[in-house]
């Protein structure tokens, strides 16, 4: 289907789209046939959403889904980095329109909670094309979804929306216009300052930070306290040994009602 383009801040561009298999998908043909840093595709509606570790993203119309294409001029160890960028514009993006917007928090490595429940996502790929001179050229996609209208019910984990939040007047252009505000003001304090202030912004609404976490590594569970995250965005946790284990991929469990 054929994209809807419009002009945003400096070097960034909008394409949207009616529907989409998935805004990542389409961000990394898009890179593949010539496209340039700072296009941000939308859809309406994904066929074929992508999560985590391959997971389905439920995607219905009426909810967010945006990818940024970007060529970060950074070591690819870096580009980890880029996921929490998207968070803090993320908080910035929500926090203003609920009502109590404290209760909003990151959730290692990926997610915004509001009142403890899923309120959205976000997924990082990296990937590289060839130049006009045959050099390998770095791409990142920072691809995020935000539950505006709806959100799934039969999920192993709470989930919310805007509107169930108590967002009452709001629709997914609206939420867009602001995300890609914060995201291209974080993404240039980012490359400006580094990630020391991202990474202090992130902390200041990690869910469960200083607090009893379990994290899953595919089978394997840590229990621990969570400490925060380093430099290249890994989670720092606490054994009861005393020990700092630093984990690199994995998800942390919602705690329990209570807990």
């Amino acid at each position: 289907m054929k994209a809807i383009q419009h002009n945003l801040l400096d070097d960034y561009h909008l394409l949207s789209y009616d529907v989409l298999d998935s805004t990542n998908e389409e961000a990394k043909r898009l890179a593949g046939g010539g496209a340039s840093h700072g296009a941000v595709i939308w859809a309406k509606r994904q066929t074929v959403g992508k999560g985590r570790m391959g997971r389905e993203w439920a995607s219905p119309e009426g909810n967010l889904y945006v990818s940024v294409l970007l060529c970060p001029p950074c070591q690819l160890q870096e580009c980890s980095q880029l996921s929490f960028v998207a968070a803090v514009a993320a908080l910035h993006t929500v926090e203003p329109i609920i009502s109590d917007g404290g209760a909003v928090e990151c959730k290692w490595p990926n997610d915004i909670l509001h009142d403890g429940k899923k309120l959205g996502g976000i997924l990082l790929e990296s990937f590289t094309t060839l130049d006009e001179y045959g050099k390998d050229k770095q791409w990142v996609v920072v691809g995020i979804g935000l539950n505006i209208d709806s959100f799934p019910e039969h999920t192993p984990f709470p989930a919310t929306c805007l509107r169930a939040s108590g967002v009452e007047i709001i629709s997914a252009k609206i939420v867009l216009s602001r995300f890609v505000y914060n995201f291209i003001h974080t993404y240039d304090s980012w490359q400006k300052n580094g990630f020391d202030t991202i990474r202090a912004q992130w902390t200041e609404s990690a869910y469960r930070l200083g607090h009893p976490t379990e994290v899953a590594m595919g089978d394997t569970h840590f229990s621990g306290t969570f400490q925060g995250i380093d430099t290249q965005g890994r989670m720092l946790l606490q054994l009861s040994s005393g020990e700092i284990k630093t984990i690199t991929a994995g998800d942390v469990l919602f705690k329990e009602s209570g807990a």
